[in-house]
């Protein structure tokens, strides 16, 4: 009561409610402070919002919870935390003291843009850190890992081995191996998997941080085996206090094993589940990131010849994408150049062609990051009902590297709301949680501002209302797994899933968007965080 309710709902008349009524989990009643009381018992709760803004709880649409979990467990590279090379090698000499020999030291979020003179560590500055320890970390993007010396023996890599198919193994000018694994080159240095155990501890410090953001269902993206017994042993025990929303990991592809094929033959199926756990699909994979400079690009990075790592080709990728659909899995491909994109569209429209174009158009598939779309790409999207899994957040936390690496022309369209909405595709906004930073209001912001960490506008062309991004992490993110009626609005008959804010987005100056906070998180009307 006593609030200021943004329902995201098409529907709401005019004026904004003060109340929500909830039972059971479930919303009852929107509308008036009055009306709302007169509903209420002896044992009703009544939380007086003191005139803060509620939303519904954010949909995060592409994520990856257990990685980030884990990461947590991990070295923290990221460039706020080890901004140099320096620092780095003393947290991996730290770590190595900590360990015995042999065995294996992980990091994680470094990303070369952002560090002290633009310099990534190598192989040399690993094997002066940690000599008798094998060491991997992966950059920021997940695409890419630069490892020691150990690490290449352990894994029986010498200096001529060859590059696998869609990967790179980088070298010096004297045919050296520089430790940096790119892609499916990755897939080559295996660490020991985390165990069961370490999953559900990183999980549960992930989806802490998640509800802190108001965060009430996340797509998890690169969903395994371990992954799902763990969200199943949380839900069991009581723990799962955010909406799951697995796609599983569909083939192999750069460090991680796919389970497709078992999928299929167990019979699995999209929308298996239930409001907590609910499978969704499967997920390709063909191409790498913009910062690492591995998507594949119609035409090259700035300053270079090279367009960049197209991971499988349309051979390699229908069949997979039409068994799926067949077996009734829908599919989210990871698409980010032009040329990934092309392949993720001709996959789907083969599958049409096959299976039956209305059949295929309803499954509401999916091309993950949606990165440089073309004018044809976005009518193809149109004709087969593909969704727009925009990683906006990427403007925010990577923006200067996609100009550097882009240019301004190819910038002005990258992640191109204006466009979607103009053409009528859904596009639900994400942070790809742990590449940038999981908060969604850095996305609505880039959304709506197109504007990166350091200050820099990368355009004016595609930038939406505040209205427009809040919906992307709302109302559009629920279309992306059919619930657009039961999460991401406030509505009678709608989950109860509520987020708290500090300040009303639709009344700041945009600018100050990203300093909106959290105060309180619910799900199923159950709080699930609390900043006071």
């Amino acid at each position: 009561m006593n609030g200021n309710v943004l329902t995201m709902d098409d529907v709401q008349g005019p004026g904004r409610p003060t109340a929500i009524a909830v039972s059971g989990g479930v919303i009852t009643y929107v509308g008036d402070d009055t009306t709302a009381r007169s509903l209420g018992g002896d044992t009703t709760e009544v939380v007086d919002l003191d005139g803060r803004t509620v939303l519904p709880g954010f949909i995060e649409s592409h994520a990856h919870p257990t990685v980030y979990g884990t990461n947590l467990l991990d070295i923290d590279c990221r460039p706020q935390v080890t901004g140099s090379v320096d620092r780095i090698q003393a947290e991996v000499e730290a770590a190595a003291r900590a360990v015995a020999p042999g065995e294996w030291i992980l990091g994680w979020g470094w990303d070369e843009s952002r560090m002290e003179n633009g310099i990534a560590p190598t192989r040399d500055e690993l094997d002066r850190a940690a000599p008798d320890n094998p060491v991997l970390l992966r950059r920021v993007c997940g695409h890419m890992a630069v490892v020691n010396s150990a690490a290449l023996r352990v894994a029986g890599v010498e200096e001529d081995t060859p590059d696998p198919d869609g990967g790179h193994l980088a070298r010096d000018a004297g045919g050296r191996l520089t430790g940096l694994l790119q892609e499916q080159a990755q897939s080559l240095v295996s660490p020991p998997d985390k165990t069961s155990s370490d999953i559900a501890r990183g999980f549960r410090l992930a989806q802490a941080k998640y509800a802190s953001w108001g965060i009430t269902t996340i797509h998890d993206m690169s969903t395994r085996g371990a992954d799902l017994r763990v969200y199943q042993e949380l839900l069991n025990s009581g723990e799962l206090d955010i909406r799951l929303r697995p796609w599983f990991w569909a083939i192999q592809a750069n460090y991680r094993d796919g389970v497709l094929s078992e999928a299929l033959t167990t019979g699995l199926a999209s929308g298996f589940g239930n409001d907590m756990l609910k499978i969704q699909g499967v997920k390709f994979m063909l191409d790498g990131s913009v910062g690492g400079r591995t998507a594949a690009l119609a035409e090259p990075f700035e300053d270079s010849h090279d367009c960049g790592i197209l991971t499988m080709g349309l051979d390699e990728t229908a069949p997979w994408v039409v068994a799926a659909l067949d077996g009734g899995l829908r599919v989210a491909i990871h698409g980010i150049g032009e040329r990934a994109i092309d392949v993720a569209i001709q996959a789907c429209d083969l599958a049409a062609a096959q299976l039956g174009a209305e059949r295929v158009g309803a499954m509401r598939n999916r091309i993950e990051h949606c990165a440089l779309p073309t004018e044809q790409n976005l009518q193809d999207m149109v004709r087969l009902g593909l969704v727009a899994a925009s990683s906006i957040g990427f403007v925010y936390s990577l923006g200067d590297s996609y100009l550097a690496n882009l240019g301004p022309e190819r910038v002005s369209r990258v992640y191109p709301h204006k466009s979607f909405q103009e053409h009528g595709i859904v596009a639900p906004g994400n942070s790809d949680s742990p590449v940038t930073e999981g908060n969604p209001w850095l996305g609505i912001y880039a959304a709506v501002t197109r504007t990166t960490h350091s200050g820099q506008v990368l355009d004016t062309v595609q930038n939406i209302s505040v209205q427009d991004a809040l919906r992307a992490y709302t109302r559009d993110a629920a279309y992306a797994s059919f619930e657009e009626d039961r999460i991401g609005v406030i509505r009678p008959g709608a989950k109860a899933d509520l987020n708290v804010v500090s300040q009303d987005p639709l009344t700041i100056d945009p600018q100050d968007l990203p300093s909106i906070q959290t105060v309180e998180t619910y799900l199923d009307g159950r709080k699930v965080y609390s900043a006071r």
